[in-house]
């Protein structure tokens, strides 16, 4: 579910105007258009944040694997092992795009935008302060329930925020996986309908209902 309300969806674009329209000479026009595109340098673009993380994420990851941060470590797992299996599965988890995402930042093809994940946070965390300082959240250990907070950021700015929870029982159950996947796919979502048509699923709804949405 997102962290916060996404942006109210674009609308229906406007007409044209026409070329003969009164009072619009080309340098003004030119001068417009040149204004705008200089107040696009350094935004993330229109559409909400998920648009605007999938946007970002198809981009660099044609550059090469994408910087990931883990946080939080409920099962008491090696770190190594750890990190690949939060890194494997939340790549896994973006439908429609070939994603790599590694922990070691000497991997990664830039160190900008990056993903930080957090296992079992402490309520309220702000996403900025994932984005910032991911070290300083503070986690709980293992429940009943793990809580999964995944932050898309560009520098200190978070781009996309989720938080998904499902009942686990450890590091081997498949849910955990599929956790992460549906973690992913809310981050990362993609237009299925208009790519691949309604008949296609995205991975972590391909195992049933009851597993998938972690009841």
């Amino acid at each position: 579910m997102p962290i916060r309300p996404e942006l109210p969806p674009i609308g229906a674009p406007r007409r044209a105007p026409s070329p003969r329209a009164p009072g619009r000479s080309l340098p003004a026009i030119l001068s417009a258009g040149l204004l705008l595109a200089g107040c696009a340098q350094g935004t993330p673009g229109p559409g909400t944040p998920s648009e605007q993380a999938r946007r970002a994420l198809a981009e660099q990851r044609q550059q090469g694997p994408v910087r990931a941060v883990v946080r939080g470590n409920p099962f008491g797992m090696d770190e190594a092992r750890r990190d690949a299996l939060v890194s494997e599965a939340m790549a896994d988890g973006v439908s429609g795009l070939s994603v790599r995402f590694t922990t070691y930042p000497e991997a990664a093809a830039a160190p900008e935008p990056h993903l930080v994940v957090v296992l079992d946070p402490v309520e309220p965390v702000a996403a900025e302060t994932v984005c910032s300082a991911p070290d300083s959240v503070p986690t709980t250990p293992a429940g009943e329930t793990l809580s999964v907070l995944a932050v898309f950021c560009q520098g200190d700015r978070a781009v996309h925020a989720v938080r998904e929870a499902a009942a686990v029982a450890g590091p081997t159950d498949r849910r955990f996986e599929r956790l992460l996947w549906r973690t992913a796919g809310a981050l990362f979502p993609d237009d299925y309908a208009e790519s691949y048509g309604f008949g296609f699923l995205p991975r972590w709804l391909s195992f049933g209902l009851g597993g998938s949405f972690g009841l």
